[in-house]
């Protein structure tokens, strides 16, 4: 049942009391009237008067008179149809209505009505002939004789059976209310002129108060400031009977200073005037639903703003400024880590620290572990500081604010970045922002770390760059320095070698056997060094010269290489497939060439010696392999044999630069050298040549 029907029964139920009360009264001096007239009860019983026989008929309650035994004299219609006994049949007493359970009540009523000569407002329940229960409302008075003496007594009899049922109703239907009203998942608060009169349980807990806190506070009280033009446009209209309810979306203090959003939902309760008695408002919390709105609003705003953004510091900035928009804040920087330094750099900023152009005013560095920026860029762990007064890493930058929130961008382990963000307000900030905070940081760790890799590589490759200018600088220099030492090198050697010869043929008969093989090795040995000059010559210049790259046939080439290069007779090269036609420095292929099969030819062993030349064509490179039978190599020298100077066998034709000039200008082709072999068991070297 709604509050307009229960307000509506109330007032019928005033009217019929109010109308019983008047009837009640004009019988009542009715019966003075008789009373002083000083007839006796036996005439005034069987003298039926116009008067009293139309007070009778316009009674529409039931009444009743009885003697002082409680013996039932006369009754009217109302009263015969309400107990069910009709005195013109039968006689009964006023005992025989009474409800046992309301006994010790009415006994009690009579003994008052004997004692005071009237009593009001008795309630009782009695059971009629048909052993029905009724609901009955009586007044009561003496009737006395004119010696002042009681002869009787009369009454007015209502029966209120129905309303009493509505009245349960009512009284069922408020307890089912306030049920309602106190389980209510909504916090429920009824206002009147701004003061909380009621709350109910969900309220309460909302708010963080006990009802009785509630009930000394203002709506203002637990509202922010920033909210009331919006709430104040709808209480006017409200006000001015425009409108009986609106809707708006607010925020609210609770008892810990916290702030939550609600969705509040204001009903207007009028008089009869309509003027206002009560508001009532029914508030939702919905902080968890603007929450994730607004996270995923500024996620897809990050991601939008720095997708396909390298510059470290327009990321940051990208990052700083949604991040403030979404925590409402007017404060938020961006740190960069430097752990080789072990400092903290500012390079982004919202508010008071953000200038133009994306500069920083005042910018300020941290060492790791200073101030609360500096702890978390340490531990790699978020904070969240309620009080910054109470903390006393809080270090004040721009201007002092009491709540402050840390959260690390952490990328394979590491704090790479710090966002940082303060409010002017205590207990700010909430574990959900430190979570949307730490989720966001995830998201753009890996980019910040890719812009941070690229500005590092731009510095290398500026440094790189400068290093290569004096690089190349010191290699035209080495190359000038190697051609004058070689051939310094070479003169004087070459004199040598004539004068060991000069003194062989001069002295050809004077010397024994030792003596002229003693000038022998040392003719050896000269060639081996002018050799060995001539390798190392050739080692240095392979990056330095400049030839011009040309379609070269290697089929061609090893024919040519074939009719160049010593090769006995014992030994057979077979090229299994035809070679392909690649681009590249000619003079670079054949020496490349002319090594590998050279040392093939040179480090075989068997009666039968056979290499075999063959390819195979990938989808960007061509791989070569040069098999031999030869005497092999042990495993554990693969990696040193392409080293300069590494030469495994002694032998005069070897300077152990030989491998070492294949590398590099495999190198110079973007190409890969590797060997497989086992000793006694030939060698296969396979290299790679780009396309």
């Amino acid at each position: 049942m709604s509050q307009d029907q229960i307000d509506i029964l109330q007032r019928a139920l005033n009217r019929e009391k109010a109308a019983r009360k008047q009837a009640e009264s004009i019988l009542e001096e009715k019966s003075l009237d008789l009373y002083h007239t000083g007839q006796k009860l036996e005439l005034l019983l069987e003298e039926k008067t116009s008067q009293l026989q139309g007070v009778f008929e316009n009674i529409n309650d039931a009444y009743l008179i009885m003697d002082l035994d409680g013996n039932a004299i006369k009754v009217n219609d109302a009263a015969t149809e309400l107990f069910g006994y009709d005195l013109n049949k039968e006689k009964f007493n006023v005992v025989d209505l009474i409800y046992r359970k309301d006994a010790n009540y009415a006994f009690k009523s009579f003994k008052e009505l004997r004692k005071k000569g009237v009593f009001t407002d008795y309630t009782a329940r009695i059971i009629t002939k048909t052993k029905a229960i009724r609901w009955v409302h009586i007044n009561a008075s003496i009737i006395y004789n004119k010696m002042k003496q009681p002869i009787a007594a009369q009454g007015i009899i209502r029966d209120i059976t129905e309303q009493k049922q509505i009245a349960e109703f009512i009284k069922e239907q408020k307890k089912e209310l306030d049920i309602i009203v106190e389980n209510s998942s909504l916090g429920i608060v009824l206002t009147q002129a701004g003061n909380i009169v009621r709350t109910n349980e969900a309220a309460q807990k909302l708010l963080g108060y006990a009802e009785k806190e509630l009930s000394k506070l203002t709506i203002k009280d637990i509202s922010l400031k920033e909210d009331f033009p919006e709430s104040k446009i709808y209480l006017e209209k409200m006000d001015s009977g425009e409108i009986d309810n609106f809707i708006i979306k607010k925020r609210y203090k609770k008892k810990n200073g916290s702030i939550f959003w609600a969705k509040t939902n204001v009903n207007a309760v009028r008089d009869g005037s309509r003027n206002i008695k009560y508001q009532v408002a029914l508030v939702e919390d919905i902080t968890s639903d603007r929450e994730k709105a607004l996270i995923l609003e500024m996620i897809n705003n990050v991601a939008k703003s720095i997708l396909g953004k390298i510059d470290i510091n327009e990321i940051a900035w990208e990052i700083a400024h949604n991040i403030a928009k979404y925590l409402n804040s007017e404060d938020c920087v961006i740190y960069l880590v430097d752990e080789k330094k072990g400092i903290l750099e500012q390079i982004a900023a919202y508010g008071g620290k953000a200038g133009s152009k994306n500069k920083i005013i005042n910018k300020i560095t941290l060492q790791i572990g200073e101030g609360i920026a500096g702890a978390v860029a340490k531990t790699g762990i978020g904070e969240i500081i309620k009080n910054t007064t109470l903390d006393d890493r809080y270090i004040v930058d721009e201007t002092k604010r009491l709540s402050e929130i840390t959260v690390p961008i952490i990328n394979d382990g590491h704090v790479i970045g710090i966002i940082d963000s303060e409010h002017i307000d205590e207990n700010y900030y909430t574990k959900e922002h430190l979570q949307t905070l730490e989720s966001l940081a995830n998201l753009v760790a890996m980019q910040l770390k890719s812009a941070i890799n690229l500005r590092e590589r731009q510095k290398a490759e500026s440094r790189n760059k400068d290093l290569l200018r004096r690089l190349e600088k010191s290699n035209d220099e080495l190359q000038e320095y190697a051609h004058i030492v070689s051939h310094d090198l070479k003169s004087p050697l070459r004199s040598i070698n004539a004068l060991v010869s000069w003194i062989k043929e001069d002295n050809s008969e004077n010397l024994d056997a030792s003596s002229l093989n003693n000038l022998g090795l040392i003719e050896s040995t000269l060639e081996k060094m002018e050799q060995l000059i001539s390798d190392i010559l050739l080692y240095s210049s392979i990056d330095s010269e400049n030839n011009k790259n040309q379609k070269t046939d290697l089929n061609i080439l090893l024919r040519d290489l074939e009719e160049i290069l010593f090769i006995p007779e014992n030994i057979t090269i077979k090229i299994l497939n035809k070679l392909p036609v690649v681009y590249g420095d000619t003079i670079k292929l054949q020496q490349l060439f002319q090594n590998l099969i050279g040392n093939a030819v040179k480090f075989n062993d068997k009666e039968k010696g056979l290499i075999e030349i063959d390819f195979q064509d990938q989808k960007t490179f061509y791989q070569f392999s040069i098999k031999d039978n030869g005497i092999g190599i042990d495993k554990k020298y693969h990696g040193k044999i392409f080293k300069i100077f590494h030469a495994l066998h002694e032998s005069k034709e070897s300077t152990g630069v030989g491998l070492s000039i294949v590398k590099k200008i495999i190198d110079s082709f973007k190409g890969q050298v590797w060997v497989e072999s086992k000793p006694t068991k030939g060698a296969t070297f396979y290299f790679t040549l780009k396309k």
